[in-house]
C-alpha cells in the first residue's frame, strides 16, 4: 500500500515534467515547420524590423513579443539583436533588458512549477547527487548563477529553464539575472545597432563599430576567468560599468559621424598636412607610410552611392574633388618611384616628350578604374570628366591635381561644404598670383597674356577663350585687367610640364 502511494506521489511530478518536455518540443516545431518560424530567419528579421519600426505602439509590442517568446524558449539574441535595430542603442537597451527579465523569470517560474519536482522524483529524494547538488547552488547559487549570465556563450533560455530545475530561490535567480544580463545585453544591443548603421551608410566608422562590438563579445566571454585570476570576486556590477561606459563611449563617438552620411574629409586633412608642401608632395614619406591615405580611401569606398547623390551641392563638389586627389595621390604611391616605362607605352611617352618621372609612365593612368569610390571601382577621368565637369564649377580646375608640376598645387586641408566657396576662390587667387601659371609679358613691346595650358584644355567650361579672359578678370587688379579686357592683347597658353610634382630630393 505505501509503495502505491509513493508511485502516485511520484506520477503527478513525472506528468508536470513530462508536460514540460511536450511544451518546449511543441515550441520547437511550430518554430520549425509553421509560418511563424521565417520570423526567425535573417529576412523575416529584417521583415519584422521594418514593421515594428513604423508602428506607433512599438515599444508595448516588442515587450510582449520579446517576453512571451522568451518564456516559451525562443533564441532571445535575435530578439536583442531586433530591439537594437528598431530603438537604437539607449532606448535598445532598456527595453531589451527589461522583456529580456519579464521572459526570463516566466521561463524560470514554469520550469519551477512543472519540473523542478519530476526531476528530483526522478533521481530520488535520497539522492546523494541531489544532496550535493542542492549544497553547491545553496552555497554559490548566486556567483555561480551570474557567472554563466556574463559569459555570452552560455544559452540564454537554456540557463532559464535550467535555473528553474536547481534549488534556486526565486529571489537569488532573479538578482542575478538582473545583472548579469546587463552587459551581454548592451553589447548585443550595440552590435545590432552598429551593424544596421553599417549596411545602411556602409561607412567606415559603423564598420569599426561592428568590430568593437564583437571584440567586446569576446572579451565578455573570457571576463569571469580574467578577474578570478586577478582575485576579484564577482558581485557583477564592476562589469557591467566597465561594458557599459565602453559602449557608450564608442556610441558617442560614432554620433559624431556626419549626418549626411558622407565622410568628413578628416582624415585626408591630415595626409594633407604631412605630405603636402610648398615645394610640392613628399611621396617617399607617403609611400613609406600609406595608411592615414588607405583609412581615407576606404571611407571614400564604403559611401553610399545614394547618400552622395543626395548631398548638397557643395557637399557633393567637395566630396569628388577630394576623391580626384585621394585617388591620384594613390595612383602615384603604388608606382613609386616612377620609372620610365617600356615598349610602346615607352615610345609613345618619348616622342610627346613626357618625363621620365611623369604620371604618363603608369599604364592607363588616367583613363584605368583603379581606385574604389561609392560603391564603384572609378578611374580619374570618370571622376573628372563624368562626374565633376558637369556639375558646372570651372573653378575646379583650380583645385584638382594630377600630380604634375604645371597642375594647381594640392593644398594642406581637405574641400569642405562649409568652407567651398572660399577655398575655391583662394585656388584661383593663388593660380594667378603665381607666375608659373598666369602672367602679362610686356618684353615684346606688345603685352601678352600668358596663361596655364590647362585652360585652354578646358576652356569650353568657361565659354571660351573669351569666358577664360572674363573669369580671369574677375579675379585681377591693375594692368593684368586691363590687358585682359583688351582683346587687342593675345592670350598665350604655355606649355604644361608634365614632371611629378615630387619634392626636390
Amino acid at each position: 500500500m505505501a509503495e502505491v502511494t509513493s508511485n502516485a506521489r511520484r506520477a503527478g511530478p513525472l506528468m508536470k515534467l513530462g508536460l514540460l518536455a511536450v511544451f518546449l518540443i511543441g515550441v520547437f516545431l511550430i518554430a520549425r515547420l509553421t509560418p511563424l518560424g521565417t520570423y526567425l530567419t535573417r529576412d523575416g528579421i529584417f521583415q519584422f524590423i521594418d514593421w515594428l519600426s513604423g508602428h506607433p505602439w512599438a515599444p508595448v509590442i516588442f515587450v510582449a513579443l520579446y517576453a512571451g517568446a522568451t518564456a516559451l524558449a525562443v533564441p532571445g539574441t535575435i530578439l536583442t539583436f531586433a530591439g537594437g535595430a528598431v530603438f537604437g542603442f539607449w532606448w535598445g537597451t532598456l527595453l531589451n533588458m527589461f522583456a529580456a527579465n519579464i521572459g526570463a523569470n516566466a521561463a524560470f517560474l514554469l520550469a519551477r512549477t512543472l519540473g523542478r519536482d519530476g526531476v528530483r522524483s526522478l533521481m530520488g529524494d535520497d539522492s546523494r547527487a541531489l544532496e550535493k547538488l542542492d549544497n553547491v547552488v545553496g552555497r554559490h547559487g548566486f556567483q555561480g548563477l551570474l557567472t554563466l549570465r556574463l559569459i555570452p556563450l552560455v544559452p540564454f533560455n537554456a540557463l532559464n529553464f535550467g535555473s528553474g530545475l536547481m534549488p534556486l530561490t526565486w529571489r537569488t535567480y532573479a538578482l542575478a539575472t538582473l545583472i548579469g544580463i546587463v552587459p551581454g545585453t548592451a553589447i548585443y544591443t550595440f552590435f545590432a545597432d552598429s551593424l544596421l548603421e553599417g549596411s545602411r551608410e556602409a561607412s567606415t566608422q559603423a564598420l569599426v563599430q561592428v568590430f568593437i562590438a564583437g571584440g567586446l563579445l569576446v572579451l565578455l566571454s573570457f571576463l569571469p576567468a580574467l578577474l578570478k585570476r586577478l582575485g576579484i570576486r564577482l558581485p557583477g556590477m564592476g562589469a557591467l560599468v566597465l561594458l557599459c561606459a565602453g559602449a557608450a563611449a564608442t556610441r558617442g563617438a560614432a554620433a559624431q559621424e556626419p549626418a549626411s552620411g558622407l565622410p568628413d574629409h578628416s582624415a585626408l586633412t591630415a595626409v594633407l598636412a604631412s605630405v603636402v608642401t610648398d615645394a610640392g608632395v613628399d611621396y617617399a614619406a607617403l609611400a613609406a607610410d600609406p595608411s592615414g591615405l588607405e583609412r581615407y580611401i576606404a571611407e571614400l569606398e564604403a559611401t553610399d552611392p545614394n547618400a552622395v547623390a543626395g548631398a548638397s551641392r557643395e557637399e557633393r563638389l567637395a566630396f569628388w574633388i577630394n576623391a580626384y586627389n585621394a585617388c591620384m595621390l594613390k595612383r602615384v604611391v603604388s608606382h613609386y618611384p616612377i620609372r620610365s616605362a617600356r615598349g610602346l607605352r615607352g615610345v609613345r611617352n618619348a616622342v610627346s616628350g613626357r618625363p621620365a618621372n611623369s604620371v604618363w609612365q603608369i599604364g592607363d593612368v588616367f583613363t584605368g578604374a583603379h581606385c574604389p569610390v561609392a560603391g564603384a571601382e572609378r578611374s580619374q577621368d570618370e571622376i573628372e570628366h563624368e562626374i565633376i565637369r558637369p556639375m558646372g564649377e570651372p573653378r575646379i580646375h583650380f583645385a584638382i591635381n594630377c600630380a604634375a608640376i604645371s597642375c594647381p598645387p594640392l593644398i594642406r586641408e581637405a574641400y569642405r561644404a562649409e568652407t567651398l566657396e572660399e577655398q575655391l576662390d583662394s585656388r584661383v587667387m593663388a593660380f594667378v598670383g603665381d607666375p608659373l601659371h598666369f602672367g602679362v609679358d610686356n618684353s615684346g613691346g606688345q603685352p601678352t597674356v600668358r596663361v596655364n595650358e590647362l585652360l585652354n584644355w578646358f576652356s569650353e567650361d568657361f565659354g571660351g577663350h573669351d569666358g577664360v579672359r572674363a573669369f580671369l578678370a574677375g579675379h585681377v587688379q591693375g594692368a593684368a585687367r586691363e590687358a585682359l579686357e583688351d582683346p587687342g592683347v593675345r592670350l598665350v597658353f604655355t606649355d604644361y610640364d608634365w614632371t611629378l610634382n615630387d619634392i626636390p630630393k
